[in-house]
């Protein structure tokens, strides 16, 4: 990620956050952020947790970030790093470069908010029919992780969607989305066609679409892993089963027989084969035409 495609990003976050941005240079924005940001960038739980519990109207901070690293300010006008005031607003200023905490916090932020989220594609740029309305099909996208489990793990991404108007699946939904202008706000001229699937049944259609996938998979990994799983079992038993049998006391065969049952347990949830599907983030998308 260079400068230009770092301050690109963080512009975009602000936006996408309803921040207000009070002024702008080549290398600099001046911003106050939105409750939203402040809560997620600010660390301040304790101001956050008195505005909930009272009601107040919360006074959010306003920044001055510098895309560029220290000791690099091509901007001859850049102040030093020291608060400042604008009117009676205290500014504070930071540096935003590729490696630096405050992008670090907007990189979480964005992941944590982006688990869940709500986009439209933007029209063709161009004049348009006036009184005209271009229908869109809502799309549930998924991303799954899949994981191949036993005493070595390996894991595969499906990035898939599934038309919430038609029920039609597309295995490279994500995919095709990175060619698209996508923005959180409904675009003008358009409306939503109705759905036909609710979401719970959706996300079930996609998960049993990925399931019926997997099991045409080569699972010759976990046969492996099975016999390696017993192989260890009964290396393990050689060593404690005469153990157990020459103990000298009822005591002793009970203690040596439950570290075994113990190490057996172990072995098992080491070398097991197991298959797991998790969902990592999700969002419904806008799309123009029917499908």
């Amino acid at each position: 990620m260079n400068p230009k495609q770092m301050q690109k990003f963080v512009l975009s976050y602000l936006q996408s956050t309803d921040c207000h941005i009070l002024e702008k240079g080549p290398s600099h924005v001046t911003v106050k952020l939105s409750p939203a940001a402040d809560r997620a960038l600010t660390n301040r739980p304790y101001y956050w947790s008195f505005v909930d519990r009272t009601g107040a109207e919360p006074e959010t901070m306003t920044f001055r970030w510098i895309f560029e690293p220290p000791g690099e300010n091509s901007a001859p006008e850049t102040p030093g790093l020291s608060p400042y005031m604008i009117g009676s607003t205290r500014v504070i200023q930071d540096y935003v470069y590729f490696g630096s905490g405050r992008l670090a916090q907007i990189f979480e932020s964005v992941g944590q908010a982006g688990k869940n989220v709500m986009l439209f594609e933007e029209p063709p740029k161009g004049p348009g029919h006036p009184l005209g309305s271009q229908p869109y099909t809502a799309w549930l996208g998924a991303n799954f992780k899949v994981g191949y489990e036993c005493d070595m793990k390996r894991e595969e991404l499906y990035g898939m969607g599934i038309s919430l108007a038609t029920g039609i699946i597309d295995e490279r939904f994500l995919e095709k989305l990175r060619d698209k202008r996508l923005t959180p706000k409904l675009p003008s001229n358009v409306h939503l066609l109705r759905n036909g699937l609710s979401l719970r049944k959706a996300m079930t259609q996609l998960e049993n679409h990925l399931e019926r996938k997997l099991r045409n998979a080569d699972f010759g990994w976990a046969a492996e892993a099975e016999e390696r799983r017993l192989d260890e079992l009964a290396r393990v038993g050689q060593y404690y089963e005469p153990m157990i049998e020459r103990s000298a006391t009822k005591e002793q065969a009970e203690a040596l027989t439950a570290r075994f049952n113990q190490r057996k347990e172990e072995i098992d949830w080491q070398y097991r084969p197991r298959v797991t599907l998790s969902v990592i983030n999700c969002g419904i998308f806008h799309l123009p035409g029917i499908e």
